[in-house]
């Protein structure tokens, strides 16, 4: 089937965790497993809310604050450190820049209300430029894997559900999507992404 739009998650696909000795410092320094620390930030009810656009950031900081009794200090420093081992992969922004204008190219993601200021001001990924579409998830009140959003991307990329190929690192996600019809890749670490999509575009 052709391909007109090429779309990515972020979290997990674009921008992934590649050093984990932060994470697992903070858990030696709270006396915690390093994945109660993720879940501190990422399960908590105030970010399931905040990727639904519900509540701010801020909310989620308030709550690890509150959690492990924390000064302000020190929860910029948890905050310093729980980012610190954040890498960009500047070869899959470069692939989606070299896609354009011959594909629609897009970001899918579920993230918090200031995802889309803090993905311009620290990696300078921005809409029209790095791609044609930043579509995310607390902007638009619904997340992956809601068939709602994925129509919504469908919609603003101006393709059928068929012409997309969408990649994700939750299973979750994919299968939702390929319950639409549109063409997935399941990211996997290690996994030779750009030969995964080619090999895709020269079907």
């Amino acid at each position: 089937m052709t391909i007109k739009s090429i779309v990515f998650d972020i979290g997990g696909v674009l921008l992934r965790s590649e050093d984990e000795s932060g994470r697992k410092a903070l858990g030696e320094k709270y006396n915690l497993d390093p994945g109660w620390i993720e879940n501190l930030v990422f399960q908590s009810p105030a970010a399931q809310a905040s990727s639904i656009g519900s509540v701010g950031s801020n909310d989620i900081w308030h709550n690890v604050a509150v959690k492990l009794s924390l000064s302000k200090d020190a929860l910029e420093e948890f905050k310093r450190i729980f980012w610190q081992g954040d890498r960009i992969d500047q070869g899959l922004i470069k692939f989606l820049h070299d896609c354009r204008p011959k594909y629609k190219t897009a970001l899918l993601t579920n993230a918090w209300m200031d995802a889309r200021s803090f993905l311009m001001e620290t990696y300078g990924i921005t809409e029209g430029m790095t791609v044609d579409l930043i579509l995310i998830s607390s902007e638009i009140g619904i997340a992956k894997p809601d068939p709602r959003i994925y129509q919504l991307l469908g919609d603003k990329v101006g393709c059928h559900l068929h012409e997309i190929l969408f990649v994700d690192d939750f299973i979750e996600n994919v299968l939702a999507a390929e319950e639409l019809g549109i063409q997935t890749i399941h990211f996997q670490v290690g996994m030779d992404l750009i030969n995964e999509i080619e090999s895709k575009l020269t079907i």
